[in-house]
């Protein structure tokens, strides 16, 4: 048995968690974030790792659908929800992420959509390898189709770019090699931007001749504006990107905080070493800064270039486990003896335990931020250090209002008054961590033999510490140069972290450090010692002599046994006339926790190897998914209410197909307790059609429960039902049961495209039900029928379509998915028990390699039929216009922040979507300002001002569709999203999609609102034209339609609307090639 050792997670309430998914997949539009954030009902596809794709309705989904990649049809995926981010993770990658040998990132759908990383962001998957032996590692990368874009020998790494139809071959290859020691995600890490050069004593080293002359200091950022006065001639870069300039005027910024002369502003804006050499690294890009990117710079300016310091004002989120970027700021400062200098976070006071990686390396000097009378920022980060509870952040400087150099052409922070175009005012942990880099600069001008921690020890000692902020908030204090420069004395460590007491605490003990005062100065200094906080801590003395060159040693004791439970911190002030060493200290005597012993069975009744279980609060923040291969595995939590559930592996085969879902509704943890997942308690879960030459095709089913007022849902997915079982342990919770089904007949081809009928069977039962053995045999009589038409309009394409089960209040149950032939029919069969509803999604185009297809991508309305009923739905007909149904909100406005989805394709049968083989323009205008372009079908802007305004978004298509819509443009005008309306017609079209040459027709004409209903508008005019819009004729429209004469021979016809709404809101729309005329 193994004991699990737990550190708190910050995350949000877990309210949803889907455990086990497998084989299915919904359709997911291939889309790019926009200028505001990713819009929370677009939809997403994300190639995985593994090469598996997975489809989510929007950024903020809870659920999603998984193709597999080929070869891993069998594969089941685990599926979580955790602080508001989905993970997704294979179950042959489950257990190299619970043992840290694969990044978590790599299966977190949320970030990866967050970074950019989904389909239509970009083609490969960004990774950082590490290996024993990088040679062998680089022949794997390339055998397996991927290339190596830079050796990261700071960590014994390489940087990879694997195509997204070759991660499967080097996935499958990296996993078995036990030389490749861990695969991360090569991520994204941020600019942390959110009188201060006399705030921290600069002038008075100015004039003790310190001006950071033959210095070289490190600015790892956006990269710098060589050409700005400030720091014209004194500028050596490197560019580790693919984008050149300082786009952003964030590393600009920072490095003339470090180094700016201030000539551009008469010496009024000087950075802190004025002399300094600033070694420019560019990291950065304006999406964020790749950490493949950050590591190679590292090793460049502190191998390379040889920079004393290294000012690193950029950081992501930090996790117990040692990240690559961590461990290059240990290994570089060990072997070179740079000094990094690193922000603590912009993730502000709500929270404690934010500190940002890297700056969360023990060896970097962490910065935190001030204000300008010495108050702690509200948006600097506060420690302790996650996992351990150490000390973080080390020191703090001012950073807010900063006025520094700006970059030419960058829009980054406030103009400052008195010199707009060439300073910015700016705040953030990035702008207090410069002013520490630079006071680094001027002490290693005056000690051009130390090394970085004796730099960091000085500055810590040096530090101006404020009794009203806490050890968590300030570190040491605030910066302080002047004193820096002439102090002789240094603390070692320069601050004390004593960790941990554990509950109980019947056994604690008092807990002692030793800290070691050194003296470089030539005459012996007697030391008088404080501290802050007495009841926590005692010195072993209160006054010490440390003699010329030497050391004296001063015992440290926190001891917490009359404290109560939590953080315990404070100073030891060491005073000397003039000389003042500052050293911080902190203890957390631990609240109380208790052993949860965790077993796990198989159906075999031996210890199972593969499983995946959470524990979580359910009105809490913390998640734990604790794990050992021995199927025993203990955690310590703290006292309170959880809920947990596992996932047990139950096929006899490799094939990964058969799931067994345990739950514990409620967990109390007042004591040392255990939990037994057997996957023998579990009762079967089955339903069956009623044709018997029908397979299942994806399974999905769960429960749904309040626990403690707080939502909480269990699912698995499988690929069929053999071995689905679940169960219900301990306290019992009334809960809501829901199964649903996919099936085809038996051997009818890829994903049952050749099958001539399709099941998509979903019910809601009472938990009790389910859990009691679960059987639904469905009857025809109960079933609805629909016709399934594909219209094609090239030979050699295919379709495929997925249906989506849903609650009336919205909650997806699952997803099925089928192929079909295009062109072709099938009848498809659906459940029909009232409160739920089907929501069709269909694909039509050329094969375009793997499971993806290039063409049309459609949604229908969502509907409910009735038992017994029969109807036809037509997709992929034309004509195509752009036009709204009611499947999703297509245009919202919420507080600052307006959002849209303009569908560049809807068919005859009111099926909205996109072709991604189309090119597509979607503009958003605030009068005649433009707020936002993007070549998709989304468009975004935030900030708005609140009131009434005129709107316009405009969309431009190019590229047929079967020779259709060559050219398209649709213009909107409006105050109110609710005032968008779309014009449809509706001529009678054969299989050609044409009309009758030389003959007269009447076209209903009609006025649709964005949730595709009719609406009344007071004007509406229509021209057409059959010179492919060269010249246009109107027609009248009344009554709702129009009659128009087409012209013998053969052609296309062309049209163009425009119509006023009752409202004043107004639409114009062209299409060019509407349909034919032969």
């Amino acid at each position: 048995m193994t004991t699990f050792h737990t550190v708190r997670r910050r995350t949000a309430v877990l309210l949803v968690t889907a455990m086990s998914v497998a084989v299915s997949t919904t359709i997911g539009a291939q889309t790019r974030a926009a200028a505001a954030a990713p819009a929370a009902h677009r939809p997403y596809t994300v190639t995985l790792v593994t090469g598996d794709r997975v489809s989510v309705a929007s950024r903020t989904a809870t659920t999603a659908s998984v193709e597999p990649a080929a070869g891993r049809e069998d594969m089941s995926f685990a599926m979580s929800v955790v602080g508001g981010h989905l993970l997704v993770i294979p179950s042959d990658a489950q257990r190299l992420v619970q043992t840290q040998r694969a990044d978590r990132r790599l299966f977190d759908i949320s970030e990866l959509i967050k970074l950019g990383y989904d389909d239509r962001g970009r083609s490969t998957v960004p990774l950082i390898m590490e290996a024993a032996a990088l040679p062998a590692l680089k022949k794997t990368v390339s055998e397996h189709g991927a290339r190596t874009t830079r050796e990261l020998t700071a960590v014994k790494a390489v940087a990879v770019s694997a195509p997204k139809d070759k991660t499967a071959s080097l996935w499958e290859a990296a996993r078995n090699d036990r030389a490749v020691h861990r695969i991360w995600l090569d991520g994204k890490r941020q600019p942390l931007l959110d009188g201060s050069v006399p705030q921290i004593g600069a002038p008075a080293a100015w004039q003790a001749g310190y001006t950071g002359k033959g210095i070289s200091v490190a600015v790892l950022d956006t990269g710098v504006d060589a050409s700005h006065p400030d720091l014209a001639g004194r500028v050596v870069e490197r560019n580790f990107t693919a984008e050149t300039g300082d786009r952003v005027g964030h590393g600009t910024h920072v490095a003339s905080i470090i180094a700016g002369t201030g000539v551009a502003s008469g010496g009024r804006y000087r950075g802190v070493a004025p002399e300094a050499t600033v070694v420019s690294g560019k990291v950065c890009e304006m999406s964020g800064c790749s950490e493949s990117a950050i590591l190679a710079g590292m090793h460049w300016a502190a191998v390379d270039q040889g920079a004393r310091v290294i000012n690193v004002s950029l950081g992501g989120e930090d996790f117990p486990s040692v990240d690559p970027l961590e461990e290059a700021v240990t290994a570089l400062t060990a072997q070179t003896g740079a000094l990094f200098v690193i922000a603590a976070g912009n993730a502000g006071a709500a929270d404690t335990g934010t500190i940002a990686s890297p700056g969360s390396a023990d060896a970097a000097l962490t910065v935190g931020a001030v204000d300008s009378s010495d108050a702690v920022a509200g948006f600097s980060s506060r420690g302790p250090r996650t996992g351990d509870e150490a000390i973080k952040p080390d020191i703090s400087a001012p950073g807010v209002g900063i006025v520094a150099a700006r970059a030419a052409g960058t829009e980054m922070g406030e103009p400052a008054a008195d010199f707009p175009a060439s300073y910015v005012a700016a705040d953030g942990t990035s702008m207090a961590t410069p002013h520490v880099a630079g006071a680094a600069a001027l002490l290693a001008q005056e000690h051009p033999g130390w090394r970085g921690d004796q730099l960091k020890a000085t500055l810590m000692g040096a530090a101006e510490r404020t009794a009203d902020n806490a050890v968590f908030d300030q570190g040491a204090g605030r910066v302080d140069v002047r004193r820096a420069i002439t102090q002789t004395v240094t603390a070692d460590p320069p601050s004390v972290s004593f960790g941990l007491q554990p509950w109980p605490h019947d056994d604690d003990t008092a807990l002692t450090k030793t800290i070691t005062y050194r003296n470089t100065s030539s005459v012996a200094v007697a030391l008088a010692l404080n501290l802050t906080h007495t009841k926590a801590f005692t010195l072993s003395t209160s006054r010490v002599e440390v003699p010329p060159g030497g050391t004296a040693d001063v015992t440290v004791t926190a001891d917490t046994r009359h404290l109560g439970v939590g953080p315990w911190t404070g100073h030891v002030v060491a005073t000397a006339g003039e000389t003042r060493v500052v050293t911080p200290l902190a203890v957390r005597k631990e609240d109380e926790r208790y052993a949860v012993t965790l077993r796990h069975i198989g159906l075999d009744g031996k210890p199972a190897r593969d499983y995946l279980t959470q524990i979580f609060q359910p009105n809490g923040r913390d998640s734990w998914f604790p794990y050992d291969p021995s199927g025993t595995v203990t955690l310590r939590l703290p006292k309170g209410r959880y809920t947990t559930a596992t996932y047990l592996h139950t096929s006899a085969t490799q094939s990964h197909s058969g799931s067994a879902l345990l739950y514990q509704p409620i967990l109390d943890v007042s004591g040392d307790t255990s939990v037994t997942f057997d996957a023998r308690q579990g009762k079967p879960v089955r339903q069956s059609v009623p044709d018997r030459t029908a397979e299942a095709h994806g399974v999905f089913f769960g429960v749904s429960m309040q626990v403690d007022g707080a939502s909480v849902r269990y699912g698995t997915l499988q690929q069929g039902f053999d071995n689905a079982r679940i169960a219900e342990i301990g306290t019992h919770v009334q809960a809501t049961g829901y199964v649903m089904s996919t099936w085809a007949r038996r051997d009818s081809g890829d994903i049952g495209q050749d099958s001539p009928y399709a099941y998509y069977v979903g019910e809601q039962v009472p938990g009790d039900v389910l859990l009691a053995g679960y059987h639904r045999a469905f009857r025809i009589g109960e079933l609805a029928a629909v016709t399934q038409t594909i219209h094609s309009y090239a030979p050699g394409q295919i379709a495929r379509q997925w249906m989506q089960f849903s609650r009336d209040d919205g909650e997806v149950l699952g997803v099925g998915r089928l192929g079909m032939r295009a062109p072709g029919n099938r009848i498809n069969y659906y459940s029909t028990q009232a409160g739920s509803s089907w929501l069709p999604q269909t694909a039509i185009g050329m094969p375009a390699g793997g499971d993806r297809i290039a063409g049309l991508r459609l949604t229908g309305s969502p509907f409910a039929p009735p038992a017994g009923s029969s109807s036809v739905q037509e997709w992929g007909a034309a004509p195509y216009t752009t036009a709204f149904n009611d499947s999703q909100q297509w245009v919202t406005r919420s507080g600052d922040t307006l959002q849209a989805v303009i569908p560049s394709v809807s068919d005859a049968g009111a099926h909205s979507g996109y072709d991604t083989t189309q090119s597509v323009t979607t503009r958003l205008y605030r009068g005649d300002e433009l707020l936002d372009e993007q070549d998709w079908v989304y468009v975004a802007a935030s900030g708005l001002p609140a009131g009434p305004a005129s709107y316009r978004i405009t969309q431009d298509t190019t590229g047929s569709i079967g020779g259709l819509g060559t050219r398209t443009q649709s213009i909107f005008a409006f105050q109110d999203p609710a005032e968008i309306f779309t014009i449809r017609y509706e001529p009678r079209l054969d299989s050609r999609y044409a009309v009758v040459a030389g003959t007269r027709q009447r076209m209903p004409v009609k006025a649709l609102d964005t949730a595709g209903r009719p609406i009344e508008v007071r004007q509406l005019a229509l021209e057409f034209s059959f010179d492919d819009g060269t010249t246009w004729q109107s027609a009248v429209v009344a009554k709702g339609a129009v009659t128009l004469r087409y012209p013998r021979g053969s052609g296309h016809v062309s049209l163009r609307v425009s119509a006023t709404g009752a409202t004043g809101a107004e639409t114009t729309q062209t299409v060019i090639r509407a349909y034919r005329y032969q």
